[in-house]
């Protein structure tokens, strides 16, 4: 098994009220998808039109499982993608990034 590229996807939901986070493969394809309610973590955002914009992170592993952990430190959400119960990416957004509110 040879290794391939992923990209770990963070962008708010269009609902302004949750947080997206999905795994692509290579071609673009949906490896894994979860959402974070703003709720869960005693957030919230004001916000109704604009959302900010979507982060990226490129990554290449040999992997027989791909998931998508979320850490929450104070005021900042860690997205974790997960290969083979190893970090393999991270993508880090502080409340203040991201206009949220306690």
């Amino acid at each position: 098994m040879g290794a391939n590229t992923y990209t770990l996807v963070v962008r708010e939901a269009s609902s302004h009220d949750a947080v997206d986070v999905d795994i692509l493969d290579e071609d673009g394809f949906v490896e894994t998808a979860r959402q974070f309610s703003y709720g869960d973590y005693g957030v919230y955002t004001e916000r109704e039109d604009d959302r900010p914009d979507r982060i990226e992170e490129e990554f290449t592993v040999e992997a027989t499982s791909v998931d998508v952990r979320l850490d929450r430190d104070g005021h900042t959400f860690a997205f974790r993608a997960i290969v083979d119960d190893e970090e393999a990416a991270r993508v880090e957004v502080s409340d203040a990034d991201w206009g949220l509110h306690a």
